[in-house]
């Protein structure tokens, strides 16, 4: 992710957890994040989080979230668990064009997973 960070990943990311306490890994890793991206920052404690750039690390509706509480242990247990437990993500996808029928779809619970609308 650039910086302390490392590199940036292959692609950019639907979201991303951050449980280290470094504030200056927040820019890094919002600039990682795709369109409408998600950043958590899962930690209790967190240094202070420089000045951030709208366009570069906020803009195309990328999101940026806190936690209320949280430990290193519930940060181990949950990478566990999502490593015992491999996600497999359903979608459906619709050309741009119909997205109208995404909607329908939507609306009368015809879609398993996510409706994904493909430019």
């Amino acid at each position: 992710m650039g910086g302390r960070g490392g590199r940036a990943p292959p692609e950019p990311l639907d979201a991303a957890i951050l449980f280290a306490p470094v504030g200056d890994l927040v820019p890094p890793a919002l600039s990682a994040l795709d369109r409408g991206g998600t950043l958590a920052v899962a930690g209790i404690h967190l240094s202070d989080i420089p000045v951030l750039n709208y366009q570069r690390h906020l803009f195309q509706e990328r999101q940026l979230r806190s936690v209320a509480a949280n430990t290193r242990d519930d940060g181990r247990e949950f990478l566990a668990l999502a490593a015992a437990h491999p996600l497999a993500v359903t979608v459906t996808p619709y050309p741009l064009d119909r997205a109208d029928e995404a909607l329908a779809d939507l609306a009368a619970d015809r879609v398993e997973g996510a409706a994904v609308l493909i430019p």
